[in-house]
């Protein structure tokens, strides 16, 4: 097998285990939020962030590096100026601020106010709740990452 053929595994794989782990986040936090147990939606937030920096950020980052390599070596074929691969760049780059930026540290936020305030806490199921949205927000910017990466329009 050649290292482009390697790549591109390494590459779709872990293009799986992010948009594919965040579309099964998105499927329990609605099961859990559905049940009104805020207990419940306390340890998955606690278990969401777990996942979010042990999972999720690795597995962006080696998405990102995997496909600049795969632009690197592909002998002119691709190129960085091409539609398809400069907006998938920019749509992971709004991607993993929010997730740097906003979806973690919220999750920190909710979980220091449930330390604060006991699991019931309005203020915390707020956050979680706005939080949602955003990542929900998030996944749609996932998966037109994967459009375009597939379809590679204006090529």
């Amino acid at each position: 097998m050649e290292a482009e053929s390697w790549l591109l595994f390494f590459h779709l794989t872990f293009v799986a285990i992010w948009v594919g782990g965040n579309v099964a986040l998105q499927v329990l936090g609605t099961l859990v939020s559905r049940e009104r147990q805020p207990e419940k939606m306390r340890d998955m937030a606690g278990h969401f962030e777990f996942i979010g920096m042990r999972v999720f950020t690795p597995s962006s980052l080696l998405v990102l590096v995997t496909g600049v390599w795969l632009v690197l070596i592909s002998d002119g074929e691709w190129a960085f100026s091409q539609f398809w691969v400069w907006s998938s760049l920019v749509m992971f780059a709004i991607s993993f601020g929010l997730g740097l930026l906003y979806l973690g540290p919220s999750l920190g936020k909710a979980k220091a106010i449930w330390t604060e305030e006991g699991p019931s806490s309005e203020r915390a199921a707020a956050i979680i709740a706005r939080l949602f949205l955003i990542a929900r927000i998030d996944l749609v910017l996932l998966l037109l990452i994967v459009f375009v990466m597939v379809m590679k329009p204006f090529l």
